[in-house]
């Protein structure tokens, strides 16, 4: 299902809000998604977790100009990026800390249900800084929960050499 939403990334989550299409207001979706243990993914990878339909590799690209006077030509898979990412306990926003981060629970195994975001950018600049800015964040994220991270590696079983 394709819903017109307004992004904003903060301290570590991404803020939805729903565009309503006859009113002013925009209201805020109930949930927020925790980048901790995130990943992005863009491009033609993104473009197969579509729906069966949405999405055909030989259609012709298509000339847009938006209302700012943006003008792009690229192809559909070169505007697509989704996140997967793993339901976690609410933190506040803005309050993302060493020890907040290091207190979020391990999963107990790595192959847990995740959820999955597919989004649509105006043009392949746009849709490269937003898969920059999140793997920023997701780093930033990765770097403050240093523990847990250590726990994280260790539940694969890897062996230390």
């Amino acid at each position: 299902m394709s819903r017109l939403t307004q992004m904003f990334l903060v301290s570590g989550q991404l803020v939805l809000y729903e565009i309503a299409r006859k009113s002013a207001l925009h209201l805020r979706q109930t949930k927020n998604i925790s980048l901790l243990d995130a990943y992005v993914c863009s491009g033609y990878f993104a473009a197969l977790a579509l729906p069966e339909g949405q999405f055909n590799p030989t259609a012709p690209t298509v000339a847009r100009r938006y209302q700012d006077g943006l003008e792009a030509d690229d192809p559909e898979e070169d505007m697509l990026f989704m996140i997967w990412y793993r339901k976690q306990k609410r933190m506040d926003i803005g309050t993302v800390t060493d020890t907040s981060a290091n207190d979020a629970p391990v999963p107990k195994t790595l192959s847990l249900k995740r959820k999955l975001v597919v989004c649509r950018t105006r043009s392949k600049l746009e849709r490269d800084a937003w898969c920059w800015a999140l793997n920023c964040e997701i780093e930033k994220l990765v770097r403050l929960a240093k523990t847990r991270e250590d726990k994280l590696r260790a539940t694969g079983g890897i062996v230390d050499l």
